[in-house]
């Protein structure tokens, strides 16, 4: 973003709104360059948010292999904080999209935000590479030090519940034959690998990708942004959230908090009871 105000940029001559993206006139709705219609029918799903984000329309076997991307990350469960969210949200009585929207704001840096942060790290050691003239598995074990040194956390690396992740395997598997055809290169797949085992070595224990981190690397590959990354994400869980918050709410349940009333779920570890002490008396 380049900070400026929107009355400057248009004080310089530009329209109040500019846009590479569509151009929508009476009768005609025009995607890049492509006028809907022929793109209706023609292109799929993950070609089109792809064609949106990134201007081109990726071949089928890329595009594919993005769908199943997004195919792998749309649930996870009511483990899911976006899950559980839309739920609750559902016995609530509110509307049925303010519980889709309910879960999607879950959605952030903690919970949804690995994949970009994995993404930003696989494009950055592969930059440092180039510039630098090293080996990728060099600025692996660089950056990897340095993140150690700092306590930082490798995001896409480890998962509370999955030690062998089946979304993981699978992606995996339909990378493969892509990078034996020369589709995408692997390069990401690579480095990721290099970085799980860093942490593998260093913890002296298995530790495993998790779906944020091998999106991530197959997200690099296909060339998207990091940036757009939880927007991505987003979509992808979506799916999940509207079916989850639709169960839900057709369910008729009322208030379902987010545990059950339970003393040793909910602690109160404020003062211990004490009176409340009158006018002069001492009050702070």
């Amino acid at each position: 973003m380049s900070g400026r105000s929107a009355l400057d940029a248009y004080a310089d001559g530009k329209a109040w709104w500019e846009t590479s993206i569509s151009e929508i006139r009476r009768n005609s709705i025009v995607i890049r360059g492509y006028p809907i219609q022929e793109l209706i029918g023609n292109v799929s799903y993950s070609q089109m948010l792809y064609l949106l984000l990134c201007g081109e329309i990726p071949g089928e076997r890329k595009a594919r292999l993005f769908e199943s991307v997004l195919v792998a990350g749309a649930d996870h469960g009511p483990r899911a904080p976006s899950i559980a969210a839309a739920r609750m949200a559902a016995t609530c009585g509110i509307s049925f999209n303010s519980c889709v929207a309910t879960g999607i704001n879950m959605l952030g840096d903690v919970h949804g935000g690995a994949v970009e942060k994995a993404m930003k790290l696989f494009y950055e050691t592969a930059s440092e590479a180039d510039e630098a003239g090293l080996a990728d598995e060099a600025v692996v074990r660089s950056r990897f030090e340095a993140m150690m040194g700092r306590k930082e956390k490798i995001a896409g690396i480890g998962h509370q519940l999955h030690d062998d992740d089946p979304r993981v395997t699978r992606l995996r598997e339909l990378s493969g034959p892509l990078i034996a055809e020369g589709e995408i290169s692997g390069r990401y797949l690579e480095i990721a690998e290099a970085y799980r085992l860093a942490l593998e070595q260093r913890l002296g224990k298995k530790v495993t990708l998790n779906i944020d981190g091998i999106s991530a690397a197959v997200q690099c590959e296909l060339g998207l942004p990091a940036e757009a990354a939880k927007g991505v994400f987003a979509l992808s869980r979506g799916m999940g959230i509207v079916a989850h918050a639709f169960e839900e709410w057709m369910s008729g349940v009322l208030i379902k908090g987010p545990c059950p009333n339970r003393d040793d779920l909910v602690r109160y570890t404020g003062p211990s009871a004490r009176q409340l002490e009158k006018a002069g008396e001492g009050s702070v």
